[in-house]
């Protein structure tokens, strides 16, 4: 098998008790052929002591005292020397397989850009299992990233050809659905297609950034008009888009426990149901 160099981009802050997991899983995968880009982001914790501990050469931490996300996969961006490039969250881990099976698929397929797989979400310790996502979608990306479907994205979940990126950033105004967004812009530069094997495991635990349902309504509500603005929506794709908005958070905010949220919501959607 071909085996060229990925470049495995995890931005790092204040994670001092998953880091040394989501580094060890890297370290576990069967492809070996990859490089590691930790992302220090300002940490108040053993952060960039513990990334600091792995004495691989493949290995590399970066230092940025500029907040955010999207700043610090950006820097991973700039410094990338793999002709693949995938993401790794550092409180999140890869499966044993997850480099493997992604570069297998693409060196069967040239005319492939971004690969996926299945996603398991999972709580805090990694105990429970919460929720499963597999991928249904192949070809061009571009339009279904503009939907709010599941059908081609469930997160920072892609492995990239590099020369797919065109000079393309993360937003680093968004501080939710910037990975949504980035996948946008890179999405017309070539087709989209998803391994069988699981390639991501997300860890959910209290305080991250999806915790915050009213910053996440706020982000989904800036993705929609921002598609509407590229001409992504016809007035039946708009009425489409805004009653599944309205269905995601009922949903959620009926979840959370909270019902007056919830109800908001389920009069929306009713209402874009009727229109």
């Amino acid at each position: 098998m071909n085996e060229p160099l990925v470049s495995v981009i995890m931005p790092a802050r204040n994670v001092e008790k998953y880091i040394c997991d989501a580094i060890q899983s890297v370290l576990n995968q069967s492809y070996q052929n990859w490089e590691l880009l930790v992302i220090e982001n300002d940490s108040q914790d053993r952060t960039s002591e513990l990334a600091r501990s792995f004495k691989d050469a493949r290995i590399r931490i970066f230092q940025t005292s500029s907040a955010g996300l999207s700043n610090a996969r950006n820097i991973g961006l700039d410094n990338a020397a793999g002709s693949l490039i995938c993401f790794l969250d550092a409180d999140d881990q890869f499966p044993i397989n997850s480099i493997a099976s992604r570069v297998q698929l693409l060196n069967d397929r040239p005319d492939v850009m971004f690969v996926d797989g299945q996603v398991d979400v999972r709580n805090y310790d990694l105990k429970r299992l919460t929720q499963t996502w597999k991928p249904s979608f192949r070809g061009n990306p571009y339009f279904e990233m503009g939907l709010l479907n599941p059908r081609c994205f469930s997160g920072i979940t892609w492995m990239i050809r590099k020369n797919a990126l065109h000079g393309e950033k993360f937003d680093n105004s968004w501080t939710h659905l910037e990975d949504r967004l980035f996948f946008l812009s890179i999405a017309p530069n070539g087709n989209y297609d998803f391994v069988e094997e699981k390639v991501y495991t997300i860890r959910r635990r209290p305080g991250s950034l999806m915790a915050n349902l009213k910053a996440l309504e706020k982000a989904y509500k800036r993705f929609m008009k921002h598609a509407q603005s590229l001409g992504m929506y016809d007035e039946i794709t708009k009425r489409i888009e805004q009653k599944r908005f309205h269905r995601m958070f009922y949903r959620t905010y009926l979840k959370r426990m909270q019902p007056l949220k919830a109800s908001k919501h389920l009069i929306q959607r009713l209402r874009h149901g009727r229109s």
